[in-house]
């Protein structure tokens, strides 16, 4: 389920976020500006914010906020698609052994005659959902078997290892609204200590602070859409 963020909740984390920016970039100018330092970092803190109320609240009003999951309808929707794979009372059934878990679905393998094609199939239908793969007791060898080829279908970075399961995470997607709230909250720590660092190493030349803050930008423009993978 999702619905639209709407204009106040846009507004107020445009506010939100132009005090955390702006206070991160008036610490930097009043640490490294020595003569009116500390009203020129409030005019730039103020300035922050009113920029940031500005142009971010019609970007972050035109997003939409997630919701949870229905769980429910992606347990259904994987026991259709997966119901071919039915043995019977006393084996692998859709019914005893695909159920919600949390906020994701939760697939046990035990008693499976083919259990490498169940997870194929599983991961072809569920692809925006969690989805956990519990492995029979008896048969250890079939997580270390699972194991790569759901490192090379889905990426390392998506799967969360534990002794007798393993589960993928759905493929994180990064919006506008995401991606524009990571720039706000990380870049600005960022951009400061680089103004502070580069101004440090030579004092006379305040042109440095402004290739610290590029530098500590990039950098948290790097960190932002990295996805790990």
């Amino acid at each position: 389920m999702e619905e639209k963020v709407g204009f106040r909740r846009a507004l107020s984390a445009s506010i939100v976020l132009g005090l955390y920016s702006g206070f991160m970039l008036a610490v930097a100018i009043a640490m490294s500006v020595s003569q009116d330092g500390f009203q020129l970092a409030l005019f730039l803190w103020g300035v922050t914010i009113v920029v940031s109320a500005l142009f971010l609240t019609p970007v972050l009003a035109s997003g939409r906020k997630r919701g949870l999951p229905d769980t429910d309808q992606d347990v259904n929707q994987l026991r259709l698609a997966l119901e071919e794979f039915n043995e019977g009372i006393g084996g692998w059934r859709t019914l005893s052994h695909v159920r919600g878990e949390g906020m994701g679905v939760s697939v046990s393998l035990s008693n499976a005659s083919n259990p490498l094609t169940i997870i194929e199939k599983s991961l072809q239908v569920a692809e925006k959902c969690k989805i956990v793969f519990r492995f029979p007791k008896h048969d250890s060898s079939l997580r270390d078997r699972t194991l790569p080829i759901l490192e090379e279908k889905v990426g390392i970075s998506r799967i969360q290892r534990r002794t007798k399961s393993l589960t993928v995470m759905p493929e994180r997607k990064l919006d506008r609204s995401t991606v524009i709230t990571r720039v706000m909250m990380l870049c600005p720590p960022l951009m400061a200590a680089g103004s502070m660092g580069f101004y440090s190493v030579s004092p006379e030349q305040p042109s440095l602070l402004f290739v610290g803050a590029a530098a500590g930008a990039i950098l948290g423009m790097l960190v932002v859409t990295n996805k790990g993978r």
